[in-house]
């Protein structure tokens, strides 16, 4: 029996509870947050903010997949004490759920309603961390949805060719600890199931460089990062489903495309128990 069931939190929560555990003033348009994260946070930090949070976000990681392929997925479920049944926005199309998700405004408040990468024009998540005297960097695929909806702001962008290449960046930028707030973007296994299906070979193949990439990310800081309370977190955008025409899509109100999980740990400076 199919599962039609639809998650309770949205991707508009998110810039509000990572605004609160970094004790900022959120954006304009930011939610009230989310209280499970924001309880965690302050259990690993004895009520203190974190001074330092790295987010991964690759696209288009179903809630459905994890049940179909748990081996290919374990870096997420193994380095994580706190996992979060997220709803995506609708369309649930990159652009829409990125700028929702780092914005806490709707499609309707941001103004991107459908598949469209541009600029967004309103107070976001990287605004109020300069507000807040705080470095943050973005580290993508270039020409993508997160490569150019948040320019313009005085963020620091670097664009790489490929997935492999924006890790690779990635690693080097936490090991030099210039950075209070990292985000990084990969795009594969949306690239390939759009070309084949979401359990093609190919796919599958993609959700284990997710899987690898995760895992290089969580190491990193933890043998980098020792003087930080770090959140580290996997926030994916939106699922998946196949279409009727065999290839993979994603952008209808139905919950393959709507229901994903988020992850997170706190990794703690090493004199905090």
């Amino acid at each position: 029996m199919k599962d039609n069931r639809f998650n309770s939190t949205p991707l508009t929560s998110i810039t509000g509870a990572l605004c609160h555990v970094l004790n900022i003033t959120q954006p304009e348009f930011a939610r009230c947050g989310i209280t499970e994260l924001e309880n965690y946070v302050n259990s690993k930090t004895g009520g203190m903010p974190v001074d330092k949070i790295v987010l991964y976000n690759p696209d288009a990681i179903a809630q459905w997949l994890f049940d179909k392929y748990p081996q290919r997925l374990n870096s997420f479920t193994d380095n994580s004490e706190l996992v979060l049944p997220m709803l995506s926005m609708i369309p649930s199309k990159t652009p829409v759920c990125f700028a929702s998700m780092y914005s806490g405004a709707t499609p309707a408040e941001h103004g991107i309603e459908k598949y469209v990468k541009r600029e967004l024009k309103i107070d976001t998540f990287f605004d109020a961390l300069i507000r807040a005297n705080k470095k943050p960097i973005i580290i993508t695929v270039k020409e993508q949805s997160m490569d150019i909806l948040f320019r313009g702001r005085g963020v620091p962008v670097i664009s790489c060719d490929t997935d492999a290449e924006v890790i690779s960046v990635a690693e080097k930028v936490i090991k030099e600890d210039n950075y209070d707030v990292v985000c990084i973007y990969n795009q594969e296994y949306d690239d390939v199931m759009h070309r084949s299906h979401p359990k093609s070979l190919w796919a599958k193949r993609a959700l284990t460089h997710y899987n690898n990439s995760y895992t290089k990310i969580i190491n990193c800081v933890k043998e980098n990062c020792h003087e930080h309370n770090t959140l580290v977190g996997a926030l994916t955008d939106h699922g998946v489903h196949r279409e009727w025409y065999l290839l993979g899509s994603h952008g209808k109100n139905i919950a393959k495309d709507m229901n994903v999980l988020h992850f997170y740990n706190v990794i703690c400076k090493k004199n905090i128990k």
